[in-house]
């Protein structure tokens, strides 16, 4: 008599609102430093998983735009406005309106001060999350989701009006 075939283990299909809270989650990990491979092992997702989600939402430009702090914008203004000086390819007018942007960001809490601060927020809750079972991936989802339409709202300076 024939062993029995022994049959191949499956991984039960998740839900597509699994899916998307682990996704989501994938995304906040994302943007506070985790590397692709440890946000599937921590998921339990495969490593092509988080890449093709990568790809597809734009998370590397997201995260450069999301993390970029107001000192390496400050000095990348700065070095472009000393390159134009030296090459003599800047009017007095340009000059003046640049230095003013710089004034600007070096001197006054704005957006990109809120953005540094909710990427250190965020790197706090990831470490907090280890530990604390208040803070659920649908907790942190949902304020991750209210961070990005704050930063949002700010940046298209629309109020929105009562809901």
């Amino acid at each position: 008599m024939d062993a029995p075939e022994k049959k191949k283990a499956t991984k039960k299909p998740a839900r597509k609102g699994q899916l998307n809270t682990e996704r989501e989650l994938a995304k906040f990990y994302f943007f506070n430093g985790e590397t692709q491979k440890s946000i599937a092992e921590k998921l339990g997702v495969s490593a092509q998983t988080v890449n093709r989600w990568a790809k597809e939402d734009n998370w590397e430009s997201l995260r450069a735009a999301k993390t970029i702090t107001r000192t390496e914008i400050v000095n990348n203004m700065l070095h472009s406005l000393n390159d134009r000086i030296n090459e003599g390819n800047i009017s007095a007018d340009e000059a003046a309106k640049m230095a003013k942007a710089i004034k600007s960001l070096d001197g006054e809490t704005n957006i990109i001060t809120v953005i540094e601060v909710f990427t250190a927020y965020n790197k706090w809750l990831i470490s907090r999350m280890q530990f604390d079972e208040e803070l659920t991936p649908e907790l942190v989802k949902a304020m991750n989701r209210y961070q990005d339409l704050y930063i949002a709202e700010n940046l298209n300076a629309t109020k929105v009006v009562g809901r």
